[in-house]
């Protein structure tokens, strides 16, 4: 079984109260998994501990079968935080970001720009500014940004508090299909229950920082 994460002993604290406590958690590649928990349950701060954005207070985390630490690593998942910005420049400039922070340029970054464009309904929006979009084309373009890195591993914080209403069922399908044809695994972190079942493979149900229950596709989790 290839994993996509294990961790080990993973607990966080900001300062006295242990706000995250995982003994163990392994998460298989190529599914799509939700953390599921009201505010405070621990769900952002396992998801930016994941992203490696956030390091554990003690503990290890593997990513695809190594123990994280370096650039190379982080390089391996993308975030969409639960606030994403879009920048006051050109809808090209905003999805290009990402990979123009790693160094991509020329036609392999048009190339991939133009296709996460295609991906979300947006050809023909490259020239436009931010400005110029509604709230639910500047939502699309933020999926795109997300989409032209082609991580192996997918996050996404809290997605239905800035998606509208005619980009969920994009969202939907763009990510069955990042798993299904591609082997992304897709880890969604919500209090929304409906959502989550009718998108992943398996629920992880998170209470004061610590995983209550698993249930695949609506059975418990061995």
């Amino acid at each position: 079984m290839n994993l996509a994460y294990r961790l080990n002993s993973v607990t966080h604290r900001y300062k006295e109260p242990v706000v995250l406590d995982i003994p163990q958690l392994e998460l298989e590649s190529g599914r799509i998994y939700a953390l599921l928990g009201p505010n405070g349950s621990g769900k952002s701060t396992l998801l930016q501990i994941m992203a490696l954005l956030l390091r554990p207070t003690t503990g290890t985390v593997q990513m695809l079968g190594e123990v994280t630490g370096g650039l190379e690593h982080r390089r391996q998942v993308t975030l969409i935080h639960q606030k994403p910005v879009l920048f006051s420049t050109s809808v090209f400039n905003n999805v290009a970001f990402g990979l123009r922070a790693r160094g991509l340029a020329g036609p392999e970054l048009e190339e991939r720009v133009t296709k996460a464009l295609k991906l979300v309904d947006l050809v023909g929006f490259a020239g436009r500014t931010a400005r110029q979009l509604s709230g639910g084309e500047g939502q699309r373009v933020i999926i795109a940004r997300a989409l032209t890195l082609e991580t192996p591993i997918l996050l996404l914080d809290e997605p239905m508090s800035y998606l509208d209403d005619s980009s969920r069922p994009l969202l939907f399908d763009l990510l069955r299909h990042r798993c299904e044809e591609h082997g992304t695994t897709v880890i969604v972190a919500t209090h929304d229950q409906p959502f989550a079942e009718s998108l992943v493979h398996e629920l992880l149900f998170l209470g004061r920082g610590k995983i209550a229950d698993r249930q695949i596709r609506g059975r418990r989790a061995t």
